[in-house]
Parts: C-alpha cells; sequence; structure tokens
C-alpha cells in the first residue's frame, strides 16, 4: 500500500499505522485532552483563577467605564447649572447698574421735589 498524502492522515490514523511522527505539542484536539488530563491540580488551579481575574478584571473595567460615564454626565448637568447661574447674576448685575444709575436718581429726586445743589457735594482728596 502506498503512503498517502499527510493531508488524508488523521492523528488516531497516523498514530497507528506510524506514518508520521506526531509531534507532542500538536494542537489536535485529541492531543490537548490528553494533555489537560495530565494537568496536577495545582495547574489546574492555576489556570482556574487566571480565567476568573481575567472575567473579574473585565467586570470591573465595565464598571469602572460605567463610572466614568455618570461623573461625566453629573459634571455636564452641574456646568450647565453654573452657566444658568452666571447668566442671571449678569442680568442681575445689568439691572442694578441701571436702577443706580445717575441720571434715574437724578430724575427720581426731582419727582420727589428734591433740588440738586452743588454746594453740597464734596469731594474726595487724598
Amino acid at each position: 500500500m502506498a503512503a498517502q498524502p499527510k493531508e488524508y492522515f488523521d492523528i488516531e490514523t497516523a498514530a497507528k499505522k506510524d506514518s508520521y511522527l506526531i509531534d507532542k505539542n500538536s494542537l489536535a484536539p485529541e492531543v490537548l485532552a490528553s494533555k489537560f488530563k495530565k494537568f496536577s491540580g495545582v495547574e489546574k488551579v492555576f489556570y482556574l483563577a487566571m480565567v476568573v481575574a481575567a472575567l473579574v478584571l473585565a467586570v470591573g473595567l465595565l464598571y469602572v467605564k460605567t463610572k466614568t460615564l455618570e461623573v461625566q454626565d453629573n459634571t455636564m448637568t452641574i456646568k450647565s447649572q453654573i452657566s444658568e447661574q452666571t447668566t442671571k447674576s449678569s442680568e442681575y448685575d445689568q439691572q442694578i447698574l441701571d436702577l443706580a444709575s445717575p441720571n434715574r436718581v437724578i430724575d427720581t429726586a426731582n419727582k420727589a421735589g428734591m433740588k440738586q445743589d452743588p454746594s453740597n457735594e464734596l469731594k474726595a482728596t487724598k
């Protein structure tokens, strides 16, 4: 019987017929299963701990990302409130300036019957 090309053999057939040398580091499912059965208890616990750690890390990253987005949302809300308060404050300042303008004070005084007397004015000196 002539040897068939390598791609026609599966690992079990090749191992039985000794047609090819099978590398122990092969990634065939049967080889992986047999290697996993040979792991000691400590190795199995170590690999399981690595998988659990990866899952915890992934969940932790999602949690941190969610909290970051929540904080950013709160920051934007507070910034908009600050902007509104600043606008109101500037409007109030403008109203104060309008109400306290010299022309308005003079007009109100004239309506009340008061007269402006320049001799009563004092000038601040140093």
